[in-house]
């Protein structure tokens, strides 16, 4: 695995990783432990939702992106994610998706040192 560090970074670079295939029982599992609603863990209920069939909950889709941010290839040995105030699903993930990630270094801050 490639680590890069900070001073090896620019603007613009890119890393990916995944896919991750989400099955059925994955999606009810989490919902189960984490976000017990009807359309994540009952078929039939989820059928009769806004999206017409089982979804997993966002904090699963999230959780899914930790995972794959663990797994990018090349590997940052840095602190990344600062602000998640744009994040987005757009689109329900169902049983059966594969969930790819590409992250874009769009800005470096070195981190400043702070007296105590």
């Amino acid at each position: 695995m490639t680590n890069l560090y900070f001073e090896e970074l620019q603007v613009g670079a890119r890393s990916t990783a995944g896919p991750h295939l989400l099955s059925k029982d994955e999606i009810i599992r989490f919902a189960k432990q984490y976000d017990p609603i009807p359309r994540h863990i009952d078929e039939e209920a989820a059928a009769k939702s806004v999206f017409g069939g089982l979804t997993a909950s966002g904090s699963n889709t999230f959780a899914v992106y930790i995972l794959l941010s663990s797994q990018l290839r090349p590997h940052y040995q840095v602190l990344m994610g600062l602000g998640w105030e744009e994040l987005k699903l757009t689109n329900p993930v169902r049983p059966g998706d594969a969930l790819d990630l590409e992250m874009t270094i769009l800005e470096l801050r070195a981190r400043l040192e702070v007296e105590t």
